[in-house]
């Protein structure tokens, strides 16, 4: 297992000594999704994150009519999970789906707590996520709330740049909550 990306990654959050790096080393697992799988499925307890090392994935509901709603996208260097459901360590409500095969470091909420007793660094980490998740959130509620879907759409190429090249357009109008048609429409706009 190289984890030389994972260590970069986690440097560029706090300054992380190689010790406190390697501490967490034995606590991570590789997994394998191939394009379709599910790395998280409704009413299943959230016990685990994973870094992205490669691939991209959706994190989506089913809405009372059975539809598939997309909530976010995770692409490389990115932390998948459902993470209001990981810190209740309570069954989700998402799925979690593999876009295109990928290649996951996984690590559990045990593993984290015990990083956070034995190192300041590691509690500034979860902090810094815990803050990032809540933004993101904050962000794609608040656009919906005072946002038309255009400017959904230009706020999601200037928060998320890389979704445009990497994800398929009938899921980002999901993600936009709009129909694929109307994003064709808001593009073409766009690009003039």
């Amino acid at each position: 297992m190289n984890l030389d990306n994972f260590k970069i990654q986690i440097r560029k959050i706090t300054d992380f000594s190689e010790d406190e790096c390697s501490m967490f080393i034995p606590y991570l697992n590789k997994k394998i999704l191939s394009k379709g799988e599910h790395l998280l499925i409704e009413n299943q307890t959230v016990n685990e994150i994973s870094f992205v090392e490669k691939g991209v994935l959706r994190l989506y509901y089913l809405s009372n009519e059975g539809k598939e709603v997309n909530n976010h996208f995770f692409l490389d260097n990115d932390y998948a999970v459902s993470y209001l459901d990981f810190l209740k360590n309570r069954p989700s409500r998402y799925y979690i789906q593999a876009l295109d095969d990928c290649e996951l470091l996984t690590f559990n909420a045990e593993s984290l707590q015990i990083a956070y007793d034995n190192s300041k660094n590691w509690e500034r980490f979860g902090r810094i996520i815990a803050e990032s998740v809540y933004a993101i959130a904050t962000n794609r509620f608040e656009s919906f709330l005072f946002l038309s879907a255009k400017e959904r759409y230009l706020q999601m190429l200037n928060d998320y740049p890389r979704f445009i090249q990497k994800i398929p357009l009938y899921h980002l109008a999901s993600y936009l909550g709009i129909e694929r048609e109307s994003l064709s429409r808001i593009r073409k706009e766009v690009s003039k």
